[in-house]
């Protein structure tokens, strides 16, 4: 029986620090919110019946007063720490730049039960370590917006490629623009909780990506299994392309369009040679539910602080694991003449 926190009839008391885009902003985007229903942290906690957005604190007064009018509340702050100690917070999210992640996170971690925090999570391993340590004590329970892991669809893929639904992994061919540690950091953590930490690294290029404003990097990595994985970077600033290709050895699954597209294949027989096989796209596969992801971080938010014994699903041990990955390919990176697209 999973033991369960109870809280009587009220909502769980919600706070976010950082009024920006992923927080509230992007709610003016009609276009992005035709395919992301769940497109902010404020967006999302408005639609669950459990929770209740009571303050926000950010250091711009423009993104203060749009986010207090956009949701009807009035605990609005300049200053963060004034929030934190003017409220009793069950939830908060931070959606700060990231070089400010590891103070918030220290003067939090004691005054909330869970931090839901945006990526990339700190400058660096040695913050990811000590955040670590925190969590080994009785502080808030902390878990990072890679979003595709909240999301029931790429669960869904992840689980038939570990039951080998398809057979077994060959390869994994993947497109990634935005930076390793923007966009990257998705890719990453997806793959590598799909078949677990790579065996090998070789980066054997880098791009300038001028949306990212730093290089982007062409790299070979090796998994358990002797499964290879080639990571390849675009610009965004030409077109947006995150795709993420599990060759298998009786079918294909495909993450496309951003996860908006999951396309399945199986093996049929070749329409065009006698005795031969191909790769034939199930017409009922797999619908894309990635525009709710962060409705589903909200719950596995809410489950968090009602289940003391559940887990994060994006836990700082884990990151750090991304972040060893990361920091190993900028390592080897640096040694290589940056191009530009």
């Amino acid at each position: 029986m999973v033991k369960r926190i109870e809280l009587g009839n009220r909502k769980l008391r919600v706070g976010i620090i950082g009024l920006g885009r992923i927080a509230s902003l992007y709610e003016d985007d009609a276009r992005a919110k035709a395919y992301y229903p769940c497109l902010t942290h404020a967006g999302s906690y408005a639609r669950h019946p459990e929770v209740e957005l009571i303050c926000g604190a950010d250091i711009d007064a423009e993104r203060r007063e749009w986010f207090g009018k956009k949701w009807g509340v009035k605990g609005i702050y300049a200053d963060y720490r004034e929030m934190l100690e003017g409220n009793d917070l069950d939830i908060l999210s931070v959606c700060t730049h990231p070089e400010h992640h590891y103070v918030i996170l220290q003067a939090a971690r004691k005054k909330v039960k869970v931090i839901f925090c945006e990526k990339p999570f700190t400058r660096g391993r040695e913050e990811i370590e000590e955040i670590v340590q925190w969590q080994e004590r009785d502080d808030a329970k902390i878990t990072i917006n890679l979003y595709r892991e909240y999301d029931e669809s790429h669960r869904r893929v992840r689980a038939l490629l570990q039951q080998e639904r398809y057979g077994a992994i060959q390869r994994v061919n993947c497109y990634i623009g935005k930076g390793l540690r923007n966009m990257g950091t998705h890719l990453l953590g997806y793959v590598m909780n799909t078949l677990g930490m790579p065996k090998e690294i070789t980066v054997f290029n880098k791009s300038f990506s001028t949306a990212a404003r730093e290089c982007s990097y062409d790299v070979y990595l090796k998994f358990p299994g002797d499964i290879p994985c080639l990571i390849q970077a675009c610009d965004y600033e030409r077109f947006r392309l995150f795709e993420m290709d599990f060759v298998c050895t009786e079918g294909r699954l495909q993450i496309l369009d951003e996860g908006l597209k999951i396309a399945v294949y199986e093996v049929g027989e070749n329409r065009a040679e006698t005795g031969a096989k191909e790769l034939r796209r199930v017409r009922r596969g797999i619908r894309s539910t990635i525009g709710y992801a962060l409705g589903g971080a909200v719950e596995h938010l809410v489950r968090l602080v009602r289940e003391p014994a559940l887990a994060p699903a994006v836990s700082p041990q884990r990151y750090l694991d991304i972040q060893r990955v990361i920091e190993e390919i900028e390592k080897q990176g640096g040694r290589i003449k940056c191009m530009h697209n």
